[in-house]
């Protein structure tokens, strides 16, 4: 499937185009919630879902996030193995870690029924929302990589992908608080010997 034109200027006749093929491709093929699709923007990266009008605002704007080369988000196949080296599927994979639009698959209904009838939260919903919530949290204060959702998630496929049993995964995990907590207290140390230097007597 031809994607130059996302390529070119966003004020050109072929780009405009191409956003019109895109958004009938992603409402027929994909799996759009409700009127909203996710957005390939390359401010919302797929995480926000929005409607139409709302996407090819956002692709005029942005145009779209680096790296969304197979709209997989939008009804595009993933290409078999045998099609990309390992090196292009890493990278591909590293560019799509949709943490959100794997929330509304999942809790499609749960949203739907929530928006359609104002009542209280039922208990799916209320795990619905704490995901949520924990997906916009970082692993730790700065981390740009990983929430603690989409953490707990690769950790969990990398356990099922390779059989490491509960022992070793909390091997594992010890070993990283460890590190962790050594980092952190690495940067303590630096950041008290900068203030004694900068408080330091003239």
């Amino acid at each position: 499937m031809d994607k130059e034109w996302t390529k070119l200027g966003r004020d050109t006749d072929e780009y405009q185009n191409g956003l019109d093929f895109f958004l009938d491709y992603a409402y027929t093929k994909g799996k759009p919630c409700g009127k909203e699709i996710p957005c390939p923007c390359a401010d919302c990266f797929n995480r926000q879902w929005f409607t139409r009008n709302v996407v090819r605002n956002h692709l005029i704007a942005f145009g779209f996030q680096k790296g969304y080369d197979t709209w997989v988000r939008h009804g595009e196949k993933r290409p078999k193995p045998g099609d990309l080296n390992d090196n292009q599927m890493s990278h591909e994979e590293d560019q799509i870690d949709d943490i959100d639009g794997l929330l509304h698959i999942t809790f499609r209904d749960v949203v739907q029924e929530e928006d359609e009838v104002n009542v209280g939260l039922n208990e799916d919903a209320k795990k619905f929302y704490n995901l949520v919530e924990e997906a916009k949290q970082d692993l730790y204060p700065g981390c740009k990589n990983f929430s603690k959702l989409s953490f707990t998630i690769r950790l969990y496929l990398l356990k099922c992908l390779h059989g490491w049993s509960n022992v070793s995964l909390h091997g594992l995990l010890e070993l990283l608080r460890q590190e962790m907590e050594e980092k952190r207290r690495q940067d303590k140390e630096a950041t008290e010997r900068k203030l004694q230097i900068l408080l330091k007597p003239l």
